[in-house]
């Protein structure tokens, strides 16, 4: 009987012993110092981000509206020509013939004009030499400018499709319509973007924009927004927005991809720092810890706008809410804190 009466006593002690041991464990849990930020809203600026490809603001290929011999190409690949310069001479054959046409038909009209204007003649016969007098000058114009190219506009040279001594032929081949030489304009250039219809209220002319391109990673461009298309298009549920680019030193050429942001104004937010996120291994939960009566809980959000070092939280938090922006490695929910460092 005393054998089981000390087991027993020996028993209600380890109880005793461990059950001090747990109590110890939980008075003794480490309290984590942290530093904290209060959440608040800032006014941020608002933008919509897109990529896309740098075109041209203008391009042509410039050919005649008539088949001819090619005398002379005055350029080459890569020069830059002005509004009006001569860039090919065709063979001058019909100009000529048209040029006799139009001279003798505008004698006969400065002849017959003081005539019809004393009444020596008839208003039909005025009428007659008059149309014929029209009819060459139209015709002498149209010859002339097939026979000299000249720059509708000022740009750089892309490509010479035909030599010297070649027949220009008006027939399209397999490249579309003929040409004799390519002309784009890069003083200024363009960049096409489809925007969801969601954004639709929210893009309007004259917008700042802001592009980036790969090949110049530490600079920045500057735009505006030139068109947007009237409708959705039904298909896509998108719209077109078109964005004109200075380039006046020439740095920026088609055919490169870019990154465009349109500014489309200020907007009140919750702003917290990017480190203050943590994301849950093997999923895209992103969540953080705020403080409550000296203890850390989880809070799970949701982003809107990422702005490099900060982001937009949508939900998830609230203004006046304490967030952790250091220490936080060490928590888990319901975690004892210590606050070091608040602003």
């Amino acid at each position: 009987m005393k054998l089981i009466n000390s087991f027993l006593a020996i028993v209600l002690l380890a109880s005793m012993m461990i059950g001090c041991g747990t109590k110890s464990n939980n008075v003794d849990e480490p309290v984590i110092p942290v530093e904290v930020k209060t959440v608040e809203k800032l006014k941020v600026e608002r933008t919509l981000d897109f990529a896309g490809t740098i075109m041209a603001w203008r391009e042509t290929n410039l050919g005649a509206q008539t088949s001819g011999r090619i005398e002379k190409i005055f350029v080459k690949e890569g020069d830059e020509v002005k509004e009006g310069d001569i860039l090919v001479q065709m063979d001058d054959t019909q100009l000529t013939q048209a040029r006799i046409q139009y001279e003798l038909a505008k004698e006969d009209f400065q002849r017959m004009k003081p005539l019809f204007d004393e009444g020596s003649i008839s208003p039909q016969q005025f009428e007659k030499v008059k149309g014929g007098y029209e009819t060459a000058k139209a015709t002498y114009e149209l010859i002339l400018r097939n026979t000299q190219l000249r720059a509708p506009f000022s740009g750089i040279i892309t490509a010479k499709r035909m030599n010297e001594g070649e027949v220009f032929l008006l027939a399209p081949g397999s490249g579309g319509a003929p040409s004799v030489v390519n002309l784009m304009q890069i003083s200024q250039l363009k960049v096409l973007v489809n925007a969801p219809e969601s954004d639709f209220p929210n893009v309007r002319l004259g917008q700042k924009a802001t592009l980036v391109v790969d090949i110049y990673p530490n600079q920045t461009f500057s735009g505006t927004v030139s068109r947007v298309d009237p409708v959705i298009n039904p298909t896509t549920r998108s719209f077109t927005v078109e964005l004109k680019i200075p380039n006046d030193k020439r740095i920026l050429r088609p055919g490169m991809f870019a990154r465009v942001m349109i500014k489309t104004g200020d907007i009140d937010a919750l702003i917290i720092p990017r480190s203050a996120l943590i994301k849950q291994l093997g999923t895209n939960i992103l969540y953080t810890y705020i403080i409550e009566n000296d203890a850390a809980k989880r809070r799970e959000v949701t982003l809107g706008k990422e702005m490099d070092a900060i982001v937009e939280v949508l939900s998830g938090l609230e203004i006046g809410n304490q967030l952790v922006v250091k220490g936080m490695g060490r928590l888990k929910d319901g975690s004892r804190v210590q606050i070091v460092s608040s602003n």
